[in-house]
């Protein structure tokens, strides 16, 4: 019985042991569900009557072996995934009205660490006379590797960033032909590894 016990506290303490940061309200009940099912029938002596400690044990074990390497799979599911992050990227107030060779600020935190920074940039001409939308580019720099990519706007650019920081400051350089002005916005911002 106090085998089945100190199980039962393993198993629920387990997620929190092994991912501190990142265990949910959902996997926290189950295995508080799962620690209240083995102390009950420890109490009740349900599973002594039925099988011997021994089998109990190995069943126990095999359990408790599962559910590592299931939360290990979540783990690395969890931590591979795309995380959309548009609606967190902010402009500078610049970006409302940006002229050829000035530069807007996308500051951005990340909500967990990620490896680069699929970024897609949209525009509008304030400008009276030809469109400048379609020849114009922007040029990006703040990346973690010291890179400076550029893009038409309406085109995906990728950008690498340094897991360990968790916010992210980049500038955008409008390139265009002269007398040109936009206001700038993101359209798309998708944090997510190689």
């Amino acid at each position: 019985m106090v085998l089945i016990v100190l199980l039962a506290i393993a198993l629920s303490v387990l997620p929190f042991a092994l991912f501190p940061d990142t265990v949910t309200a959902t996997q926290t009940a189950l295995a508080t569900v799962c620690s209240i099912v083995l102390l009950v029938f420890a109490l009740f002596g349900l599973v002594h009557d039925t099988y011997s400690a021994w089998q109990l044990v190995a069943v126990l074990c095999v359990l408790l072996v599962l559910v590592g390497i299931g939360l290990a799979v979540w783990r690395y599911f969890e931590e591979s995934r795309s995380l959309p992050v548009t609606e967190s990227a902010k402009l500078s107030k610049g970006a409302a009205s940006l002229e050829t060779g000035e530069k807007a600020v996308l500051r951005l935190r990340t909500p967990a660490p990620r490896d680069r920074l699929r970024l897609t940039f949209e525009a509008d001409d304030i400008g009276f006379g030809s469109p400048c939308v379609p020849s114009s580019s922007l040029r990006v720099t703040g990346g973690a590797d010291g890179r400076r990519p550029e893009a038409r706007i309406g085109e995906e650019m990728t950008i690498a960033l340094d897991r360990e920081k968790r916010t992210v400051r980049l500038e955008a350089e409008l390139v265009s032909d002269p007398g040109c002005e936009l206001s700038l916005r993101v359209a798309r911002a998708v944090l997510d590894n190689d």
